[in-house]
């Protein structure tokens, strides 16, 4: 999902009049280009099948759902017995060792993790590879290669039911990756240093404001190398990050080559100030459209603490949480068909669980989820407390029956709202996810579950090259719809939150 700076600039835009969206977009894969960690894909999916706290993992990678299990570790599991492999399911299910929170999402998806182990086991007698595939989350190899074994009707409808049964469960894995992203992304996580004051139009502001620092930095140590006197004024804000590790940091992960002179990377590299110049100058040309002029106006309400996850996804993360919620639901429900051997019957599938209208926002299935998910992995108080300040397990159950006691589902304003406008409408007609990990996410790709990625709907032969061949320039491609921020007023006194 990343992009080099270096192309950042002039391919970005082409002729004519500036996309904002594409400009937006680009802004934040050059801030997340530097928050990988130094850790590759590889090693931090391996992680996510061991971390407990999903939300302290990289927010570079946390960015893009798009998962599955590192071939290394899939083969750690050969000898992995079936405690060992419920354990893991479990981790798949809800990271956070509340065995009454995974029970919840268990009884809530219709998947029973010790008979998806022993299932899993004896996948793996009859065929590793097929156990390597099913297990790793490559569902649609493992259909394909299902095909072409000679399975007793016992086994394959065995084996059909386990792999429909790991479809539910890496989209479990899926939701909770989208919670921990917004808790990272509102914690100013995805920046290379503290600094989470979000403003209006954030990713492109922020990214002026970064390249001013830099500059600025630079300047001061070319001045101070050449023993002349430092230039006056009022320093940028974020001048003060600016240290010998970040310049070592943004130099690795955008694939520049550190000049160190004079024994001193801090004196910073020249390269990496053209850089941060000409994304400046970039900007500042993009502030001076009519585009932005027009952006500027249309969201002139004073929001000034917005959360960091509403602006990268133009929707609150309540109701992201919420409109996946419901679209495990009907997920769940499907299992099978879109499981199937046939490859047109898992297409048909899809694309009418694409299309579903969501359960009513009442459904007991959906309201539990979005209550586990929103007391265990956000620890929202708003919702719930699924811990006690040692640590320990609280009793979720007694909650939720009180919530519904009250008719005060927790989060059901927002089940109600995911419901309706941009989420619904854009997934009804989206295009398959691409395979390929360097292209990027787009539009509601971003919020949605993503079993088309799964199950081997987006061959290359199909939408992904056509996505590796259409250059991605601002006239020619088209516009991600935007989820307009209400704003406030008399007759809607309340600032977007977190949630709402």
């Amino acid at each position: 999902m990343f992009v080099d700076t270096r192309n950042f600039i002039k391919p970005g835009f082409g002729i004519g009049q500036v996309d904002m969206g594409v400009v937006r977009s680009m802004a934040r894969d050059v801030v997340l280009n530097a928050q990988t960690h130094h850790m590759d894909r590889n090693e931090y999916l391996a992680r996510l099948f061991v971390e407990q706290n999903l939300a302290s993992l990289p927010i570079g990678h946390l960015m893009d759902h798009r998962i599955h299990m590192p071939g290394e570790f899939a083969l750690s599991l050969e000898n992995k017995d079936e405690e060992q492999i419920t354990e893991l399911l479990d981790h798949m299910l809800c990271a956070q060792p509340h065995s009454e929170a995974r029970l919840l999402l268990a009884n809530a998806l219709n998947v029973r993790t010790a008979k998806l182990a022993a299932d899993l086991i004896a996948i793996r007698k009859w065929d590793k590879a097929l156990f390597f595939q099913v297990i790793s989350g490559h569902l649609g190899q493992a259909l394909d290669h299902l095909s072409t074994l000679n399975l007793t009707s016992v086994e394959l409808t065995r084996t059909q039911s386990c792999v429909a049964d790991m479809l539910v469960v890496y989209s479990a894995f899926e939701l909770q990756l989208i919670a921990a992203r917004a808790v990272a992304l509102d914690a100013g996580s995805f920046l290379p240093f503290d600094y989470s004051d979000m403003k209006e139009r954030a990713p492109l502001e922020l990214m002026s404001d970064i390249a001013d620092a830099y500059q600025y930095r630079f300047r001061q140590s070319e001045l101070k190398t050449k023993n002349l006197p430092l230039g006056r004024g009022r320093p940028p804000v974020l001048a003060s990050k600016f240290n010998e590790d970040f310049a070592r940091e943004i130099a690795k992960s955008i694939g520049l080559s550190e000049k160190d002179e004079d024994g001193k990377f801090l004196k910073l590299s020249k390269e990496l100030h053209i850089t941060f110049g000409d994304i400046k100058s970039t900007i500042d040309k993009i502030k001076k459209s009519p585009s932005f002029d027009i952006r500027k106006n249309e969201d002139n309400s004073n929001f000034k603490s917005t959360p960091a996850s509403t602006y990268f996804f133009e929707i609150s993360f309540g109701i992201q949480l919420a409109f996946a919620a419901l679209r495990i639901v009907n997920l769940s429900k499907r299992k099978m068909q879109m499981t199937s051997t046939n490859p047109i019957h898992r297409k048909n599938a899809f694309q009418a669980w694409r299309s579903a209208d969501l359960p009513a926002k009442r459904q007991s299935d959906a309201t539990t989820i979005l209550f586990v998910i929103r007391t265990v992995i956000l620890q929202d108080s708003q919702a719930g407390t699924a811990f006690y300040s040692d640590g320990k397990n609280i009793s979720l159950l007694p909650q939720i029956n009180s919530h519904n006691h009250d008719g005060n589902v927790a989060g059901i304003s927002l089940l109600t709202r995911a419901k309706r406008g941009y989420p619904v409408k854009s997934a009804k007609n989206r295009e398959c996810v691409p395979l390929d990990a360097n292209l990027s996410l787009a539009g509601v790709q971003e919020i949605d579950l993503l079993p088309d990625y799964r199950i081997g709907l987006n061959r290359k032969s199909s939408t992904s090259m056509n996505r590796v061949t259409k250059p991605r320039v601002g006239y020619d491609q088209p516009s991600r719809t935007k989820y307009k921020l209400e704003r406030r007023s008399r007759s809607n006194p309340r600032a977007p939150g977190r949630f709402g």
